[in-house]
Protein backbone atom coordinates (compact mmCIF):
# COMPACT_ATOMS: atom_id res chain seq x y z
CA UNK A 1 0.00 0.00 0.00
CA UNK A 2 1.49 3.70 -0.92
CA UNK A 3 0.34 7.30 0.09
CA UNK A 4 1.62 10.18 -0.85
CA UNK A 5 2.53 11.10 1.64
CA UNK A 6 2.84 15.66 2.12
CA UNK A 7 5.21 16.76 4.37
CA UNK A 8 3.96 16.94 7.82
CA UNK A 9 4.00 19.96 10.31
CA UNK A 10 4.60 17.46 12.71
CA UNK A 11 5.92 14.31 13.68
CA UNK A 12 4.20 11.13 13.11
CA UNK A 13 4.65 9.98 16.62
CA UNK A 14 2.70 13.24 17.54
CA UNK A 15 0.03 12.59 15.13
CA UNK A 16 -0.35 9.50 16.23
CA UNK A 17 -0.44 9.57 19.60
CA UNK A 18 -1.77 12.91 20.11
CA UNK A 19 -4.34 12.54 18.00
CA UNK A 20 -5.94 9.08 18.91
CA UNK A 21 -4.89 9.83 22.72
CA UNK A 22 -6.70 12.87 22.47
CA UNK A 23 -9.81 11.28 20.82
CA UNK A 24 -9.86 8.61 23.95
CA UNK A 25 -9.23 11.36 26.20
CA UNK A 26 -12.67 13.30 24.76
CA UNK A 27 -14.98 10.45 24.32
CA UNK A 28 -14.40 9.38 28.02
CA UNK A 29 -15.29 12.77 28.55
CA UNK A 30 -18.57 12.46 26.57
CA UNK A 31 -19.52 9.41 28.31
CA UNK A 32 -20.72 8.65 31.30
CA UNK A 33 -20.55 9.49 34.36
CA UNK A 34 -18.79 12.62 33.53
CA UNK A 35 -20.05 12.96 30.22
CA UNK A 36 -21.79 15.77 28.11
CA UNK A 37 -23.70 15.15 25.28
CA UNK A 38 -21.61 18.06 23.36
CA UNK A 39 -18.25 16.42 23.63
CA UNK A 40 -19.05 13.17 22.17
CA UNK A 41 -20.21 15.96 18.57
CA UNK A 42 -16.30 16.66 18.20
CA UNK A 43 -14.25 13.78 20.34
CA UNK A 44 -13.73 12.30 16.88
CA UNK A 45 -12.34 14.99 15.09
CA UNK A 46 -8.29 14.98 16.26
CA UNK A 47 -7.89 11.28 15.08
CA UNK A 48 -9.65 11.42 12.31
CA UNK A 49 -7.55 15.06 11.20
CA UNK A 50 -4.23 13.13 12.42
CA UNK A 51 -5.24 9.85 10.20
CA UNK A 52 -5.74 12.40 7.18
CA UNK A 53 -1.80 13.01 7.31
CA UNK A 54 -1.49 10.25 6.51
CA UNK A 55 0.69 8.98 9.36
CA UNK A 56 2.88 5.59 9.51
CA UNK A 57 0.81 2.90 9.23
CA UNK A 58 2.65 0.73 12.35
CA UNK A 59 2.62 3.66 14.33
CA UNK A 60 -0.81 4.49 14.37
CA UNK A 61 -2.10 1.07 15.28
CA UNK A 62 -0.02 0.83 17.74
CA UNK A 63 -1.16 4.32 18.91
CA UNK A 64 -4.78 3.11 17.93
CA UNK A 65 -4.82 0.31 19.86
CA UNK A 66 -3.27 1.17 23.46
CA UNK A 67 -5.13 4.55 23.60
CA UNK A 68 -8.35 2.79 23.41
CA UNK A 69 -6.90 0.08 25.50
CA UNK A 70 -6.82 2.67 28.01
CA UNK A 71 -9.73 4.40 27.20
CA UNK A 72 -11.78 1.18 28.27
CA UNK A 73 -9.45 0.45 31.51
CA UNK A 74 -11.02 3.83 32.47
CA UNK A 75 -14.17 3.29 31.59
CA UNK A 76 -14.43 -0.12 33.16
CA UNK A 77 -12.28 0.99 36.37
CA UNK A 78 -14.91 -0.62 38.17
CA UNK A 79 -14.82 -4.18 37.15
CA UNK A 80 -12.28 -4.58 39.59
CA UNK A 81 -14.77 -5.18 42.65
CA UNK A 82 -16.47 -8.10 41.14
CA UNK A 83 -14.57 -11.09 43.19
CA UNK A 84 -11.30 -10.26 43.47
CA UNK A 85 -9.21 -11.56 41.76
CA UNK A 86 -11.51 -12.36 38.71
CA UNK A 87 -12.61 -8.88 38.30
CA UNK A 88 -8.82 -7.72 37.43
CA UNK A 89 -8.61 -10.67 35.28
CA UNK A 90 -12.16 -9.74 33.54
CA UNK A 91 -10.72 -6.22 33.76
CA UNK A 92 -7.76 -6.58 31.86
CA UNK A 93 -9.51 -8.94 29.03
CA UNK A 94 -12.43 -7.70 28.74
CA UNK A 95 -10.96 -3.93 28.21
CA UNK A 96 -8.40 -5.64 25.44
CA UNK A 97 -11.73 -6.91 23.69
CA UNK A 98 -13.54 -3.91 23.74
CA UNK A 99 -11.01 -1.75 22.08
CA UNK A 100 -10.50 -4.00 19.16
CA UNK A 101 -13.31 -2.23 17.86
CA UNK A 102 -12.75 1.39 17.75
CA UNK A 103 -9.20 0.35 17.06
CA UNK A 104 -10.51 -1.40 13.75
CA UNK A 105 -12.39 1.92 13.24
CA UNK A 106 -9.72 3.73 13.41
CA UNK A 107 -7.47 1.42 11.08
CA UNK A 108 -10.12 2.25 8.38
CA UNK A 109 -10.15 5.86 8.91
CA UNK A 110 -6.58 6.03 8.39
CA UNK A 111 -7.23 4.26 4.95
CA UNK A 112 -10.14 6.02 3.97
CA UNK A 113 -9.79 9.56 5.29
CA UNK A 114 -7.07 10.83 3.14
CA UNK A 115 -8.03 9.32 0.08
CA UNK A 116 -11.00 12.01 -0.02
CA UNK A 117 -8.62 14.89 -0.17
CA UNK A 118 -9.11 15.09 -3.85
CA UNK A 119 -11.91 13.21 -4.31
CA UNK A 120 -15.16 14.76 -5.92
CA UNK A 121 -17.73 15.80 -3.17
CA UNK A 122 -19.90 12.22 -4.33
CA UNK A 123 -17.32 10.23 -3.51
CA UNK A 124 -16.46 12.10 -0.30
CA UNK A 125 -20.04 11.84 0.48
CA UNK A 126 -20.18 8.47 -0.03
CA UNK A 127 -16.86 7.70 2.33
CA UNK A 128 -18.41 9.59 4.98
CA UNK A 129 -21.58 7.65 5.16
CA UNK A 130 -19.20 4.41 4.61
CA UNK A 131 -17.19 5.24 7.91
CA UNK A 132 -20.25 6.47 9.55
CA UNK A 133 -21.67 2.47 8.36
CA UNK A 134 -18.48 1.08 9.54
CA UNK A 135 -18.69 2.33 13.16
CA UNK A 136 -22.34 1.13 13.03
CA UNK A 137 -21.30 -2.29 12.07
CA UNK A 138 -18.46 -2.55 14.60
CA UNK A 139 -20.88 -1.57 17.57
CA UNK A 140 -23.50 -4.18 16.53
CA UNK A 141 -21.08 -6.60 16.34
CA UNK A 142 -19.38 -6.51 19.65
CA UNK A 143 -22.79 -6.46 20.68
CA UNK A 144 -23.39 -9.84 19.43
CA UNK A 145 -20.11 -11.56 18.54
CA UNK A 146 -19.67 -14.27 21.96
CA UNK A 147 -23.06 -13.30 23.19
CA UNK A 148 -22.00 -9.87 23.13
CA UNK A 149 -20.88 -7.27 24.96
CA UNK A 150 -23.04 -4.03 24.02
CA UNK A 151 -22.32 -1.40 27.03
CA UNK A 152 -21.73 2.19 26.35
CA UNK A 153 -22.26 2.54 23.07
CA UNK A 154 -21.47 5.97 21.34
CA UNK A 155 -25.09 6.38 21.71
CA UNK A 156 -25.13 6.27 25.25
CA UNK A 157 -23.32 9.81 25.38
CA UNK A 158 -26.55 11.36 24.61
CA UNK A 159 -28.21 11.48 27.80
CA UNK A 160 -30.08 14.69 28.69
CA UNK A 161 -29.66 15.47 25.37
CA UNK A 162 -33.49 15.25 24.38
CA UNK A 163 -32.83 16.31 20.48
CA UNK A 164 -30.59 13.84 19.44
CA UNK A 165 -32.30 11.01 21.87
CA UNK A 166 -35.55 11.31 19.64
CA UNK A 167 -33.65 10.28 16.78
CA UNK A 168 -33.42 6.98 18.52
CA UNK A 169 -37.35 6.35 18.02
CA UNK A 170 -36.38 6.45 14.28
CA UNK A 171 -32.65 4.79 13.95
CA UNK A 172 -32.54 3.00 17.55
CA UNK A 173 -29.16 3.40 19.81
CA UNK A 174 -26.94 1.88 17.27
CA UNK A 175 -28.04 4.60 14.59
CA UNK A 176 -27.67 7.56 16.74
CA UNK A 177 -23.93 6.62 17.09
CA UNK A 178 -23.76 6.39 13.57
CA UNK A 179 -25.55 9.39 13.62
CA UNK A 180 -23.01 11.34 16.04
CA UNK A 181 -19.95 9.57 14.00
CA UNK A 182 -21.27 11.95 10.72
CA UNK A 183 -21.54 15.14 12.49
CA UNK A 184 -17.92 14.03 13.92
CA UNK A 185 -16.58 13.62 10.22
CA UNK A 186 -18.71 16.30 8.89
CA UNK A 187 -16.91 18.96 10.84
CA UNK A 188 -13.08 17.39 10.37
CA UNK A 189 -13.47 17.66 7.12
CA UNK A 190 -14.61 20.91 7.08
CA UNK A 191 -11.68 21.88 8.95
CA UNK A 192 -9.28 19.82 6.80
CA UNK A 193 -10.84 21.95 3.67
CA UNK A 194 -9.96 24.97 5.62
CA UNK A 195 -6.18 23.93 6.60
CA UNK A 196 -5.64 22.29 3.36
CA UNK A 197 -7.01 26.10 1.44
CA UNK A 198 -4.60 28.02 3.86
CA UNK A 199 -2.02 25.86 2.99
CA UNK A 200 -2.80 26.06 -0.86
CA UNK A 201 -2.88 30.25 -0.47
CA UNK A 202 -1.00 30.91 2.75
CA UNK A 203 -4.10 33.11 3.25
CA UNK A 204 -5.38 33.64 6.56
CA UNK A 205 -8.48 31.99 7.69
CA UNK A 206 -11.14 34.28 8.45
CA UNK A 207 -14.70 34.02 9.13
CA UNK A 208 -15.85 34.68 5.77
CA UNK A 209 -13.34 32.02 4.68
CA UNK A 210 -15.01 29.79 6.69
CA UNK A 211 -18.53 30.05 5.14
CA UNK A 212 -16.82 29.72 1.46
CA UNK A 213 -15.57 26.83 2.64
CA UNK A 214 -18.30 24.78 3.62
CA UNK A 215 -18.24 21.14 2.42
CA UNK A 216 -20.81 18.54 1.82
CA UNK A 217 -19.85 16.39 4.33
CA UNK A 218 -20.62 19.15 6.85
CA UNK A 219 -24.20 19.91 5.69
CA UNK A 220 -24.61 15.78 5.62
CA UNK A 221 -23.70 15.97 10.05
CA UNK A 222 -25.62 19.02 10.45
CA UNK A 223 -28.41 17.40 9.17
CA UNK A 224 -28.41 15.21 12.09
CA UNK A 225 -28.41 17.25 14.15
CA UNK A 226 -31.97 19.55 12.61
CA UNK A 227 -33.41 15.69 11.82
CA UNK A 228 -32.77 15.42 15.87
CA UNK A 229 -34.80 19.03 16.37
CA UNK A 230 -37.65 18.12 13.74
CA UNK A 231 -37.88 14.81 15.32
CA UNK A 232 -38.50 16.45 18.88
CA UNK A 233 -41.06 18.54 17.95
CA UNK A 234 -43.74 18.38 20.02
CA UNK A 235 -46.63 16.26 17.99
CA UNK A 236 -49.78 18.41 17.39
CA UNK A 237 -52.03 15.14 18.42
CA UNK A 238 -52.12 14.14 21.91
CA UNK A 239 -52.70 10.59 22.64
CA UNK A 240 -55.31 9.69 25.83
CA UNK A 241 -52.83 8.70 28.54
CA UNK A 242 -53.34 7.98 32.46
CA UNK A 243 -51.39 8.39 34.81
CA UNK A 244 -49.36 5.18 36.74
CA UNK A 245 -48.01 5.78 39.90
CA UNK A 246 -44.52 3.87 40.57
CA UNK A 247 -42.44 3.09 43.72
CA UNK A 248 -39.04 2.03 42.58
CA UNK A 249 -37.58 1.08 45.74
CA UNK A 250 -33.58 1.26 46.00
CA UNK A 251 -31.87 -0.75 48.65
CA UNK A 252 -28.31 -0.74 49.54
CA UNK A 253 -27.12 -4.45 50.15
CA UNK A 254 -23.39 -5.34 49.62
CA UNK A 255 -23.49 -7.77 46.83
CA UNK A 256 -21.90 -10.31 48.75
CA UNK A 257 -23.33 -10.50 51.92
CA UNK A 258 -26.69 -10.48 50.25
CA UNK A 259 -26.30 -14.60 49.74
CA UNK A 260 -25.15 -14.51 53.25
CA UNK A 261 -28.34 -16.17 55.50
CA UNK A 262 -27.87 -14.48 58.30
CA UNK A 263 -28.29 -11.14 56.92
CA UNK A 264 -31.24 -12.35 55.08
CA UNK A 265 -33.53 -11.08 58.51
CA UNK A 266 -32.33 -7.98 58.27
CA UNK A 267 -32.33 -7.62 54.62
CA UNK A 268 -36.08 -8.59 55.21
CA UNK A 269 -36.81 -6.11 57.27
CA UNK A 270 -34.84 -3.00 55.04
CA UNK A 271 -37.55 -4.13 52.25
CA UNK A 272 -40.56 -4.21 54.38
CA UNK A 273 -39.74 -0.83 55.88
CA UNK A 274 -39.07 0.60 52.58
CA UNK A 275 -42.34 -0.89 51.04
CA UNK A 276 -44.31 0.46 53.72
CA UNK A 277 -43.33 3.85 53.73
CA UNK A 278 -43.49 3.74 49.68
CA UNK A 279 -46.86 2.66 50.34
CA UNK A 280 -47.82 6.21 52.23
CA UNK A 281 -47.97 7.77 48.64
CA UNK A 282 -50.86 5.03 47.31
CA UNK A 283 -48.17 4.00 44.31
CA UNK A 284 -49.83 1.51 41.88
CA UNK A 285 -46.84 -0.73 42.13
CA UNK A 286 -43.99 -1.05 43.92
CA UNK A 287 -41.26 -2.33 42.39
CA UNK A 288 -38.23 -4.78 43.76
CA UNK A 289 -34.60 -5.08 42.81
CA UNK A 290 -33.22 -8.08 41.26
CA UNK A 291 -33.21 -11.19 43.11
CA UNK A 292 -34.45 -8.80 45.68
CA UNK A 293 -33.69 -11.62 48.92
CA UNK A 294 -32.11 -14.88 47.90
CA UNK A 295 -35.00 -17.00 48.54
CA UNK A 296 -36.75 -19.65 46.15
CA UNK A 297 -40.41 -18.92 45.26
CA UNK A 298 -41.63 -21.91 46.46
CA UNK A 299 -41.03 -21.17 49.77
CA UNK A 300 -44.10 -20.93 51.72
CA UNK A 301 -42.72 -18.45 54.24
CA UNK A 302 -41.36 -16.11 51.58
CA UNK A 303 -44.56 -16.19 49.26
CA UNK A 304 -45.99 -15.47 52.77
CA UNK A 305 -43.81 -12.56 53.76
CA UNK A 306 -44.44 -11.26 49.95
CA UNK A 307 -48.12 -10.77 50.40
CA UNK A 308 -47.63 -8.98 53.91
CA UNK A 309 -45.80 -6.43 51.89
CA UNK A 310 -48.40 -6.67 49.37
CA UNK A 311 -50.88 -5.82 52.39
CA UNK A 312 -48.20 -2.76 53.88
CA UNK A 313 -48.35 -1.35 50.11
CA UNK A 314 -52.10 -1.71 49.57
CA UNK A 315 -50.81 -2.92 45.89
CA UNK A 316 -49.00 -5.02 43.78
CA UNK A 317 -45.52 -5.84 43.92
CA UNK A 318 -42.96 -6.56 41.32
CA UNK A 319 -40.02 -7.95 42.12
CA UNK A 320 -36.87 -9.87 41.00
CA UNK A 321 -36.89 -13.48 42.57
CA UNK A 322 -35.24 -16.60 42.15
CA UNK A 323 -37.81 -19.08 40.51
CA UNK A 324 -36.69 -22.72 40.80
CA UNK A 325 -37.22 -24.49 37.11
CA UNK A 326 -36.22 -27.69 35.83
CA UNK A 327 -32.44 -27.95 35.32
CA UNK A 328 -31.77 -25.27 37.71
CA UNK A 329 -33.40 -21.79 38.54
CA UNK A 330 -34.29 -18.64 36.72
CA UNK A 331 -33.51 -15.35 37.41
CA UNK A 332 -37.11 -14.00 37.19
CA UNK A 333 -39.11 -11.16 37.96
CA UNK A 334 -42.76 -12.62 39.04
CA UNK A 335 -45.67 -10.28 40.26
CA UNK A 336 -47.41 -10.67 43.83
CA UNK A 337 -50.63 -9.73 44.89
CA UNK A 338 -52.65 -10.21 47.88
CA UNK A 339 -53.27 -13.93 46.54
CA UNK A 340 -49.51 -14.74 46.52
CA UNK A 341 -47.76 -15.36 42.89
CA UNK A 342 -49.33 -14.60 39.79
CA UNK A 343 -48.55 -16.25 36.87
CA UNK A 344 -47.24 -15.52 34.23
CA UNK A 345 -43.47 -14.97 35.44
CA UNK A 346 -40.57 -13.54 33.10
CA UNK A 347 -37.23 -15.57 32.72
CA UNK A 348 -33.92 -13.29 32.00
CA UNK A 349 -33.33 -14.76 28.26
CA UNK A 350 -29.71 -13.44 27.87
CA UNK A 351 -27.70 -14.43 30.59
CA UNK A 352 -24.52 -13.45 31.67
CA UNK A 353 -21.13 -15.53 31.34
CA UNK A 354 -19.63 -16.56 34.12
CA UNK A 355 -22.22 -14.91 36.35
CA UNK A 356 -25.17 -16.77 35.57
CA UNK A 357 -23.60 -19.68 33.55
CA UNK A 358 -20.40 -20.88 32.75
CA UNK A 359 -19.33 -21.85 28.76
CA UNK A 360 -17.52 -24.46 28.33
CA UNK A 361 -17.74 -25.80 32.05
CA UNK A 362 -17.50 -29.26 31.31
CA UNK A 363 -13.93 -28.82 30.06
CA UNK A 364 -12.74 -25.96 31.59
CA UNK A 365 -11.52 -25.54 35.19
CA UNK A 366 -13.27 -22.58 35.61
CA UNK A 367 -16.47 -21.09 38.30
CA UNK A 368 -19.05 -18.67 38.17
CA UNK A 369 -18.50 -15.64 40.27
CA UNK A 370 -22.26 -15.28 41.71
CA UNK A 371 -22.59 -17.76 44.78
CA UNK A 372 -25.53 -20.04 43.37
CA UNK A 373 -24.37 -23.54 42.21
CA UNK A 374 -26.74 -24.46 39.99
CA UNK A 375 -26.78 -22.70 36.57
CA UNK A 376 -29.56 -20.34 35.54
CA UNK A 377 -32.12 -21.11 33.31
CA UNK A 378 -32.36 -18.82 30.21
CA UNK A 379 -36.24 -17.76 29.33
CA UNK A 380 -37.64 -18.69 26.25
CA UNK A 381 -39.38 -15.81 25.00
CA UNK A 382 -40.95 -12.04 26.02
CA UNK A 383 -42.99 -12.75 28.59
CA UNK A 384 -45.31 -9.30 29.46
CA UNK A 385 -46.78 -8.89 33.01
CA UNK A 386 -50.17 -7.93 33.34
CA UNK A 387 -50.53 -5.24 36.48
CA UNK A 388 -53.63 -3.16 37.97
CA UNK A 389 -53.80 0.08 38.97
CA UNK A 390 -55.70 1.33 41.80
CA UNK A 391 -58.33 3.20 39.26
CA UNK A 392 -58.41 -0.28 37.72
CA UNK A 393 -56.51 0.11 34.31
CA UNK A 394 -54.48 -2.86 33.63
CA UNK A 395 -51.60 -2.69 31.85
CA UNK A 396 -48.86 -5.14 30.60
CA UNK A 397 -45.14 -4.53 32.26
CA UNK A 398 -42.17 -5.98 29.87
CA UNK A 399 -39.93 -6.82 32.01
CA UNK A 400 -35.31 -6.81 31.58
CA UNK A 401 -33.74 -7.96 34.11
CA UNK A 402 -30.10 -6.61 35.06
CA UNK A 403 -27.57 -6.81 32.11
CA UNK A 404 -30.31 -7.49 30.00
CA UNK A 405 -30.86 -3.68 28.97
CA UNK A 406 -27.43 -3.56 27.50
CA UNK A 407 -29.42 -5.22 24.61
CA UNK A 408 -32.04 -3.48 22.57
CA UNK A 409 -33.36 -5.67 20.71
CA UNK A 410 -34.60 -7.52 24.33
CA UNK A 411 -36.68 -4.55 24.49
CA UNK A 412 -38.10 -4.06 21.16
CA UNK A 413 -39.31 -7.60 21.19
CA UNK A 414 -41.79 -5.98 24.43
CA UNK A 415 -42.33 -3.35 22.67
CA UNK A 416 -44.02 -5.66 19.60
CA UNK A 417 -45.78 -7.89 21.98
CA UNK A 418 -47.57 -4.95 23.19
CA UNK A 419 -45.70 -3.82 26.37
CA UNK A 420 -46.85 -0.35 28.25
CA UNK A 421 -43.97 -0.35 30.52
CA UNK A 422 -40.68 -1.43 30.41
CA UNK A 423 -39.27 -2.64 33.62
CA UNK A 424 -35.47 -3.43 34.57
CA UNK A 425 -34.56 -4.97 38.14
CA UNK A 426 -31.22 -4.91 38.50
CA UNK A 427 -28.17 -5.79 41.27
CA UNK A 428 -25.08 -2.41 40.75
CA UNK A 429 -23.72 -3.35 44.00
CA UNK A 430 -21.40 -5.33 41.64
CA UNK A 431 -20.61 -2.08 40.77
CA UNK A 432 -19.09 -0.53 43.63
CA UNK A 433 -20.68 2.87 44.09
CA UNK A 434 -18.26 4.00 41.12
CA UNK A 435 -18.88 4.62 37.14
CA UNK A 436 -20.80 1.70 36.23
CA UNK A 437 -24.15 2.64 37.84
CA UNK A 438 -24.33 5.50 35.44
CA UNK A 439 -23.14 3.99 32.36
CA UNK A 440 -25.78 1.10 33.49
CA UNK A 441 -28.37 3.73 33.94
CA UNK A 442 -27.99 5.40 30.14
CA UNK A 443 -28.87 2.20 28.69
CA UNK A 444 -32.18 2.31 30.11
CA UNK A 445 -32.60 6.12 28.86
CA UNK A 446 -31.39 4.66 25.36
CA UNK A 447 -34.07 1.82 25.75
CA UNK A 448 -37.13 4.41 26.93
CA UNK A 449 -36.38 6.92 23.12
CA UNK A 450 -35.95 3.85 21.24
CA UNK A 451 -39.15 2.00 21.67
CA UNK A 452 -41.01 5.43 22.71
CA UNK A 453 -41.84 3.32 26.25
CA UNK A 454 -41.42 4.96 29.81
CA UNK A 455 -39.03 2.12 31.84
CA UNK A 456 -39.41 1.77 35.79
CA UNK A 457 -36.29 0.95 37.05
CA UNK A 458 -35.50 -0.75 41.02
CA UNK A 459 -31.70 -1.34 41.32
CA UNK A 460 -29.77 -2.79 44.14
CA UNK A 461 -27.23 0.02 44.93
CA UNK A 462 -28.15 1.58 41.12
CA UNK A 463 -30.40 4.02 40.39
CA UNK A 464 -33.88 3.86 40.70
CA UNK A 465 -36.80 5.87 39.08
CA UNK A 466 -38.99 6.25 36.27
CA UNK A 467 -37.92 6.85 32.98
CA UNK A 468 -40.34 9.04 30.58
CA UNK A 469 -40.15 7.76 26.69
CA UNK A 470 -37.86 11.11 26.09
CA UNK A 471 -35.61 9.39 28.80
CA UNK A 472 -36.23 12.49 31.35
CA UNK A 473 -34.73 10.44 34.59
CA UNK A 474 -37.54 10.61 37.67
CA UNK A 475 -35.69 9.37 40.83
CA UNK A 476 -36.96 7.73 43.88
CA UNK A 477 -36.20 7.04 46.99
CA UNK A 478 -32.71 9.56 47.39
CA UNK A 479 -32.34 11.82 50.25
CA UNK A 480 -35.42 14.34 50.00
CA UNK A 481 -36.88 12.88 46.79
CA UNK A 482 -40.38 11.44 46.89
CA UNK A 483 -40.59 7.42 47.37
CA UNK A 484 -42.92 7.18 43.99
CA UNK A 485 -42.69 8.74 40.50
CA UNK A 486 -45.27 9.21 38.15
CA UNK A 487 -45.25 7.93 34.64
CA UNK A 488 -47.94 7.85 32.18
CA UNK A 489 -48.99 5.48 30.06
CA UNK A 490 -51.55 5.31 26.66
CA UNK A 491 -54.80 4.29 27.33
CA UNK A 492 -54.90 3.28 23.72
CA UNK A 493 -52.19 1.78 22.61
CA UNK A 494 -50.21 3.87 19.94
CA UNK A 495 -48.15 2.52 16.70
CA UNK A 496 -45.00 1.34 17.83
CA UNK A 497 -41.65 3.52 16.91
CA UNK A 498 -40.74 3.77 13.44
CA UNK A 499 -37.21 1.57 15.11
CA UNK A 500 -39.67 -1.01 16.74
CA UNK A 501 -41.16 -1.73 13.62
CA UNK A 502 -38.17 -2.02 11.14
CA UNK A 503 -35.43 -3.09 13.86
CA UNK A 504 -31.53 -1.64 12.93
CA UNK A 505 -32.47 -0.93 8.88
CA UNK A 506 -29.78 2.02 9.93
CA UNK A 507 -26.80 -0.64 10.44
CA UNK A 508 -27.64 -2.42 6.96
CA UNK A 509 -27.93 0.76 5.07
CA UNK A 510 -24.57 2.05 6.73
CA UNK A 511 -23.23 -1.57 5.88
CA UNK A 512 -24.01 -1.26 2.53
CA UNK A 513 -22.56 2.52 2.36
CA UNK A 514 -19.35 1.17 3.88
CA UNK A 515 -19.62 -1.82 1.23
CA UNK A 516 -19.47 0.46 -1.42
CA UNK A 517 -16.46 2.55 0.54
CA UNK A 518 -14.58 -0.33 0.18
CA UNK A 519 -14.97 -0.74 -3.27
CA UNK A 520 -13.95 3.16 -4.14
CA UNK A 521 -10.95 2.82 -2.09
CA UNK A 522 -9.89 -0.38 -3.50
CA UNK A 523 -10.14 0.83 -7.25
CA UNK A 524 -8.59 4.08 -6.37
CA UNK A 525 -5.41 2.64 -4.95
CA UNK A 526 -5.16 0.04 -7.39
CA UNK A 527 -5.23 3.46 -9.74
CA UNK A 528 -2.72 4.91 -7.72
CA UNK A 529 -0.34 2.04 -7.88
Amino acid sequence: MTDRRPAPLVSDAWLCWGGTGLTALLLFLSLPPFGHPFVAMFALIPATLAAGATPDWRRWRRAAYVTNWLLWVALLAWLRHIYPPLGWLGLILLTGYCALFPFAWLLVVRWVFPACRDAGAPARLLATLGLAGAWGLLEWLRATALTGFGWLPFAASQQGNGVLLSLCAWVGPTGLSMGLVLINLGLASWLARLWASREATLAPVTPASWLRRLTPELYLGLGVIAAGFFVAMPHLKQARRTVVRVAAVRTDFDPTEKWDAAKLDQHAKALNAATVAAGQEKPDVVLWPEAALPVATDNANYVGFLRGNVAGAGCPLLLGAIEPRQGGYANAVVVATAEGLAKPSYAKRHLVPFGEYVPGASWLPLRKVVPIAEDCVPGDGATLLPLTARDGFTFLAGPLVCYEDVFPELAREHALAGADLLVVVTNDGWYGHEAGDAQHTAHSVLLAAATGLPVARSGNAGWSGVIDRRGVLRPTGGPGEPLTATVELDRIRQEPTFWVRHGDWAVGLGGLCFGLTYIWRRRRTMATA
